[in-house]
């Protein structure tokens, strides 16, 4: 990527919304129709590519007629969310792309910080706020700061949220196997320039696939700005057909970056010499 006094203004871009539905969430509709109302608040072209997930359980899915504004992918839970990624991601029109799951758990309007941080960065990563830490953890914090303090003279700022421990525990293996230095690497609300996926097709069927887009831009030394974000946690927690761990194994054995692409000739090739 670019460097970053080089990265063209693309905050008044068009932006193209990518959203998750689970197929148990209860929700999905009113989440779609907040996305709507607040993109239509930002006076530019948009549009949103819902990805819902389906189960037998469920049975047949009512997929909407597709508009200018509004596509439906859709993925069977068995068979994991990766073709509708890619899908969507290449089907996007705009410059801007956003992600983001479609049952209540965020405020579309904080896409407003993120579109103010997008200009100097290629991507920006939501973190979520709040949680309440078990005295363990709490303890062992105030451990780390204070001799964090008195060794080598840093002082460690609070821990900003908590998403339990094993969301701790992927938080780890996000950063200390792919190198993430990002507060929430599996927040899913995030805001992107469409052409970093040009070398990032996804590997991924499950949860660790926000953790795998944030890896390949890392390694591929995009530049990264992270905001806080509004979060209600879901009344139940979500369950997912293909593992956290079994997708972080394929990405780290063997990462995916598309296709070599030669870069493009700066210059015409000097005449022969007669």
């Amino acid at each position: 990527m670019s460097e970053p006094l080089q990265r063209p203004p693309i905050a008044s871009s068009h932006i193209s919304v990518i959203l998750f539905a689970r197929a148990l969430a209860t929700d999905a509709d009113a989440s779609l129709q907040g996305w709507r109302h607040y993109l239509d608040t930002l006076n530019r072209d948009y549009e949103i590519l819902l990805i819902r997930e389906t189960r037998p359980e469920t049975g047949p899915l009512q997929v909407p007629e597709a508009t200018s504004r509004m596509r439906t992918l859709v993925y069977e839970r068995t068979l994991g969310i990766r073709a509708a990624v890619n899908e969507a991601v290449s089907a996007a029109r705009h410059p801007l792309v956003a992600f983001c799951e479609c049952d209540r758990q965020f405020d579309p309007a904080d896409l407003n910080v993120m579109l103010k941080t997008i200009d100097q960065v290629d991507l920006v990563v939501g973190y979520r706020t709040g949680g309440q830490a078990p005295p363990w953890r709490v303890m062992l914090d105030t451990l780390l700061r204070a001799a964090s303090w008195v060794f080598i003279g840093v002082k460690l700022g609070p821990r900003v949220c908590w998403l339990g421990s094993e969301g701790w525990g992927r938080r780890w293996a996000a950063r200390w196997l792919f190198g993430l230095r990002v507060l929430d690497p599996e927040c899913p609300f995030r805001l992107m320039r469409r052409d970093i996926f040009q070398h990032l097709p996804i590997q991924s069927g499950g949860p660790f696939v926000h953790v795998e887009i944030l890896a390949k831009a890392n390694h591929l030394s995009c530049l990264m700005a992270e905001e806080p974000v509004t979060w209600k946690p879901p009344p139940e927690p979500t369950t997912d057909a293909i593992s956290f761990g079994d997708d972080a194994w394929v990405v780290l054995r063997n990462p995916d970056f598309g296709p070599y692409v030669a870069p493009a000739e700066t210059a015409e090739a000097p005449p022969p010499v007669s």
